[in-house]
């Protein structure tokens, strides 16, 4: 079946026959691509909800960032390119499909990005805000660069003038500002390496507190003493960082003196007075007990014993209540406690 004369009349250099065809194209490759993305993203939306992955989450946060405004753009163009047209025509068709690609191209990288910072905050709420905002706009800028470069080398532009020029300046820019670009990394590994987080109690050298703010430059410690000490990201990465907070519990060693006039038979039941209490109390377990020592002053008794809280109040707490208990114990027993030199040693009665 052959079409009628007119429809090969000449319309701006192209047969009405011509102008059909890839009008008709244009809009069945409209339709289906517009048609097909929402097939996907149903489909997608309802395997991402079976399933923990987070590929099929990302691929539906990607296909839903096609804009139908670039589709349709995008595929007339190219049908644009199969007319008969100048070829300054053809250029202009051929860099608006480029530009638009590119547009579509950064809105979905910039949203995919986004899309998983949110994802990694809600699973990691330690992360400070600042800091997902920094990061988001350094990806965004990286995603813009990278598209605008790759379009520019299809519109024809000469980019390796300018990236050699982005290279030397970025040289230059960051031996000017390497210590703000050091923390900024440091900020960068605590926050993805996690060697702790906000609310955890971390020591450095002599130093512990709680962690109140991770930002990125620095690093804010609030003391048990109530001062708040600012790190610089850089050098709490390199100092010997203990985060308590993560430990299985505190372990705490004390000695108590008895007095030397002591005889050995109650001198070999301190030792296990002392298992007796620590037994008795069910927030420690005891570890050892041991006479370490015995001289002029006094026989040494040493215990070790593990709370399993990581609170240091609370640590303090126990160990009063179990040296409370033991002194209660030693009265009993009429076993007294060693006194220092010059003052008269009685036993652990009143006096």
């Amino acid at each position: 079946m052959t079409a009628p004369d007119w429809m090969y009349r000449s319309l701006f250099g192209n047969s009405l026959h011509d102008w059909t065809v890839a009008a008709g194209s244009a809009l069945v490759a409209i339709a289906a691509i517009l048609v097909l993305r929402s097939v996907v993203v149903q489909r997608l939306s309802a395997l991402a909800a079976r399933t923990e992955t987070l590929v099929d989450d990302a691929l539906v946060e990607l296909v839903r960032s096609v804009r139908r405004t670039f589709v349709v753009v995008i595929v007339l163009c190219v049908a644009g390119l199969w007319l008969d047209f100048s070829p300054r025509v053809h250029d202009l068709l051929r860099a608006a499909a480029i530009v638009v690609a590119v547009l579509q191209g950064a809105r979905s990288g910039t949203r995919l990005v986004s899309w998983w910072l949110e994802h990694y905050s809600q699973r990691h709420g330690d992360l400070d805000r600042t800091t997902l905002t920094a990061l988001g706009i350094a990806a965004k800028v990286v995603v813009w660069v990278t598209l605008l470069l790759i379009g520019a080398e299809n519109l024809g532009f000469e980019t390796k003038g300018l990236l050699t020029g982005l290279g030397i300046g970025g040289i230059a820019l960051a031996l000017a500002l390497q210590n703000i670009f050091a923390d900024l990394f440091a900020a960068l590994s605590i926050v993805l390496d996690k060697p702790f987080i906000v609310g955890d109690t971390i020591g450095v050298d002599d130093f512990e507190g709680a962690v109140e703010h991770i930002g990125l430059k620095s690093t804010r410690v609030t003391s048990i003493n109530g001062e708040q000490v600012v790190f610089a990201n850089t050098d709490l990465l390199k100092s010997r960082v203990r985060n308590l907070s993560r430990r299985q519990g505190r372990r705490l060693v004390f000695t108590v003196s008895i007095d030397p006039a002591t005889k050995s038979g109650p001198l070999a039941q301190v030792p296990q007075i002392m298992a007796d209490v620590v037994g008795a109390e069910p927030r420690a377990a005891l570890r050892r007990c041991h006479l370490v020592g015995a001289g002029v002053r006094g026989f040494d008794i040493e215990t070790a014993i593990l709370i399993p809280h990581p609170e240091y109040n609370q640590a303090l707490d126990v160990r009063q209540a179990i040296l409370l208990e033991f002194y209660s114990r030693l009265e009993r027993e009429d076993i007294a406690l060693a006194r220092p030199p010059g003052v008269f040693a009685s036993r652990a009665g009143p006096v």
